[in-house]
C-alpha cells in the first residue's frame, strides 16, 4: 500500500469519518474513496489540495514528506 493511502486512512479514523462522510463533504464518489484509501488511485493536485483542506492536514504531511 502507498504511504498516501496509509495517511488518508489514518487522518480519516483519527477524525472518527467513514470514507462515505469524507466522500460526501469533498464532493466525489465513495468509490474514488475508497480506491485512495486502498492505493489503487492517486488524486490530481487539484484533488490532492482540496482533500488537505477538507482534512486541515498539509500535503507534506500526506504524501509523508514530513512526519507532523
Amino acid at each position: 500500500m502507498n504511504k498516501f493511502a496509509e495517511r488518508l486512512k489514518l487522518v480519516l479514523k483519527d477524525l472518527c469519518m467513514t470514507q462515505k462522510d469524507f466522500a460526501n463533504k469533498i464532493g466525489m464518489s465513495q468509490t474514488i474513496v475508497s480506491n485512495y484509501c486502498k492505493g489503487k488511485r492517486e488524486p490530481t493536485l487539484d484533488i490532492l489540495i482540496l482533500i488537505c483542506k477538507a482534512l486541515g492536514e498539509s500535503a507534506d504531511f500526506l504524501l509523508c514528506l514530513k512526519d507532523e
